[in-house]
């Protein structure tokens, strides 16, 4: 008998690689770039965004070829009498340029580097910004960070995947 659990659990463990090969590649790829007051606000601040965009199902959060970079400003609105009154989130969306596109408009010998330079400064870095404000508590913190994915994800993410 235990021969045979033995050879049943040698079975199934020497198919869960195969099945993990099954899932489909992320459709994105998101860079972060968190600023914060203090390393302890940087990094829940993080966690929480790092989880949230997971969550949506076909987003990757790494800094290997990223498709988006998000700009993430964190700052803690306090009273005079120094007590925490409220957070600000800010979200600035960066798009990276598709590979070969700049191989369109740049000469190899780089001769016109002056007016591409002048033509790329009419060109929008930045695709979306979301700024929120929420309480002080870090339910609070929670609930805009996931606001702020959610409407990445209406925004910006969904239309993509639409192909619009």
């Amino acid at each position: 008998m235990k021969i045979m659990t033995a050879a049943i659990l040698c079975l199934v463990l020497a198919m869960t690689p195969v099945l993990a090969d099954d899932t489909a590649p992320p459709a994105f790829r998101v860079a972060l770039d968190i600023s914060a007051r203090d390393d302890d606000a940087r990094e829940r601040v993080g966690m929480y965004l790092r989880n949230e965009l997971r969550s949506l199902g076909d987003v990757e959060v790494s800094s290997a070829d990223p498709d988006f970079k998000l700009f993430v400003v964190l700052t803690e609105m306090s009273t005079d009498r120094g007590t925490r009154m409220a957070y600000v989130l800010a979200i600035s969306v960066a798009r990276f340029f598709p590979d070969g596109y700049f191989g369109t408009i740049l000469r190899n010998d780089l001769a016109n580097a002056d007016e591409v330079s002048r033509l790329l400064e009419a060109v929008p870095v930045y695709e979306r910004q979301f700024v929120s404000l929420a309480g002080p508590s870090e339910a609070n913190l929670i609930e805009t960070v996931t606001a702020s994915i959610r409407n990445l994800d209406k925004h910006l993410l969904e239309p993509e995947r639409q192909g619009e």
